[in-house]
């Protein structure tokens, strides 16, 4: 289990980070504890993330299947970039800061829900082009959080740190694409 005060201090970690402050990368545990205890990260931004889903009409039809099949998606997305990382790291040289990625990568999912979600909401709301405007410009902002994580945490290039993002990206709309086929 996990303590109230661990979730604060790694989520203001992240809020730190997210503020360009690499600093905050000492207020997480990295020990493997803590690595385990990270996936809390995405478990507290489940609710969020199927909010999401709801808008994008991923519960139109039958909302049991539809939410076991996003629930297992869920899964193998918050399981899948981090398996691939975790080779990729020890081939590049970085296997040492794993963990440290890892758990910020897991931790930072609460500041990106927190952004992404109401600008979201927002602009299924009030549809228009401004919201998708400024839904686009959180959306790059964010994969610029992500690639600032990769970059100060595993000790890696921009470039690398970019292909990362791009990775999780491709096995995040892999995961996705084909979650919403077998949703029907």
């Amino acid at each position: 289990m996990i303590g109230f005060a661990e979730i604060i201090r790694s989520v203001y970690g992240c809020w730190q980070v997210a503020c360009g402050k690499p600093s905050g990368l000492q207020w997480l545990d990295c020990s493997s504890g803590g690595v385990r205890r990270s996936f809390w990260g995405p478990a507290l931004v489940l609710p969020g993330v199927l909010a999401l889903q709801a808008i994008d009409g991923a519960f139109a039809k039958d909302i049991a299947w539809a939410l076991a099949v996003q629930l297992i998606a869920f899964v193998i997305g918050c399981t899948a970039f981090p398996l691939a990382v975790a080779q990729i790291s020890d081939e590049i040289g970085c296997g040492a800061n794993y963990a440290r990625y890892l758990v910020a990568y897991n931790w930072s999912a609460v500041i990106q829900i927190s952004v992404l979600l109401p600008v979201a909401l927002l602009a299924w709301v009030m549809p228009g082009t401004p919201l998708a405007v400024l839904s686009l410009v959180v959306t790059v902002a964010l994969l610029f959080y992500q690639a600032y994580i990769a970059r100060i945490a595993l000790g890696v290039t921009s470039l690398a740190a970019g292909l990362l993002v791009l990775l999780d990206i491709l096995i995040g709309t892999l995961v996705q694409t084909a979650a919403d086929r077998i949703a029907g």
